[in-house]
C-alpha cells in the first residue's frame, strides 16, 4: 500500500481492477427523488433513477433528481479509518458546480486538521474525466509521491479534461445549464437537442441540432479538432447505434487513442436527463 490514500465519489468511472489495485476509498453520492434518496451504488443506475423518478411524478410533475453529498459524519468516519492506516490522504471529487460533495469533503478535511494531511482537489470533471484524474493519482502515490507532487500532477491535468455532449432533455438544462423557459419550449417543440460543453466545471450550452446523425457528426469533429488526444471515453443513453457509429469513426480517425464505452452516472443524469450522447477527452499533460 502506498503511504497515500486515495479518496474520491461514485460519480468517478474506475474499473474495478483500478480500485481495488490501488484501494481507492469511494463515497456513494445520494440521489434525492422527492421525499426518497437513493444512493449511487451497486445496482442504483440511472436507468433505475428514470424509473423512480416517473413513479414519482404521478405526484409531482415538475420533479427533477437532486445530487446530494456523503453526510459530513460518514465522511469523518471515512477519513478517521483511513487515517489509522496513513497520514496523508488525497481526496479528488467531481466538479463543485455539479456536486456538493467537494464541499462536504473540504469541511471534513478542515476538522481534521492537525490530525492527518488531506489535500482535497476539485476536478472540475464528471465521469471519465474524473475517473482519469483518480488513476493518475492512484499510479503517482503508488511510486511514493507525497500529497504535494500528486495535487501537482493533477492540478496540471485538469485544464487538459473536456467534455462535449447534447441531450435532449431541455427541461433538465433549464435548471443545470442556464436554458430559459422560452428556450425550453421552443427547442422541445422542434425537436432540438442541445450541446453542452463543461467550461470550468460548469454545464454550457453552445449550440443546438435537430438529427441523430447531426450528433454524431458534431462530436467526431469536436474530437479530432485536437491537435493531441490521448484518452477518449463515449457515454449514452437512449443513443446506443449512434455510440456505436461515433466509436468507429473515432477509431477510424485515431487508431492509436484508446476509446472507453462508458456507464452514465446517475449523479450526471440528474443534470443532463436521458436521451443523451457525449465524449469526454483527455489531451494528455504537455
Amino acid at each position: 500500500m502506498s503511504k497515500v490514500r486515495i479518496v474520491t465519489d461514485s460519480n468517478a468511472y474506475l474499473s474495478p481492477e483500478v480500485r481495488e489495485r490501488y484501494e481507492i476509498e469511494v463515497i456513494p453520492h445520494k440521489i434525492k427523488i422527492g421525499s426518497a434518496y437513493f444512493e449511487e451504488a451497486g445496482d442504483f443506475t440511472a436507468d433505475r433513477m428514470f424509473e423512480k423518478l416517473q413513479e414519482a411524478r404521478s405526484r409531482d410533475a415538475d420533479l427533477l433528481p437532486v445530487v446530494r453529498a456523503a453526510d459530513l459524519n460518514s465522511i469523518l468516519d471515512r477519513f478517521q479509518r483511513l487515517g489509522s492506516q496513513s497520514e496523508q490522504i488525497v481526496a479528488i471529487h467531481m466538479s463543485s458546480e455539479l456536486s456538493p460533495m467537494w464541499s462536504e469533503v473540504r469541511k471534513a478535511a478542515e476538522m481534521l486538521k492537525g490530525r492527518n494531511t488531506i489535500r482535497v482537489i476539485d476536478s472540475l470533471s464528471t465521469s471519465y474525466g474524473l475517473g482519469l484524474l483518480v488513476e493518475q493519482a492512484a499510479e503517482v502515490a503508488d511510486a511514493e509521491a507525497d500529497v504535494h507532487e500528486i495535487a501537482r500532477v493533477i492540478n496540471g491535468a485538469v485544464p487538459h479534461l473536456y467534455l462535449a455532449l447534447f441531450s435532449e432533455s431541455l427541461n433538465y438544462l433549464e435548471r443545470s445549464a442556464g436554458l430559459s423557459p422560452s428556450q425550453n419550449l421552443l427547442g422541445t417543440m422542434l425537436g432540438i437537442k442541445a450541446m453542452l460543453m463543461l467550461e470550468d466545471g460548469q454545464l454550457s450550452p453552445l449550440e443546438k441540432v435537430q438529427t441523430k446523425d447531426e450528433v454524431v457528426e458534431k462530436l467526431h469533429q469536436f474530437v479530432v479538432e485536437f491537435a493531441s488526444v490521448e484518452r477518449i471515453g463515449v457515454l449514452q443513453h437512449g443513443y446506443a447505434p449512434q455510440q456505436e457509429a461515433l466509436m468507429e469513426l473515432l477509431g477510424e480517425s485515431l487508431p492509436d487513442v484508446r476509446i472507453a464505452q462508458l456507464d452514465y452516472p446517475p449523479s450526471l443524469a440528474a443534470y443532463c436527463g436521458p436521451n443523451i450522447i457525449g465524449v469526454m477527452v483527455y489531451e494528455g499533460a504537455y
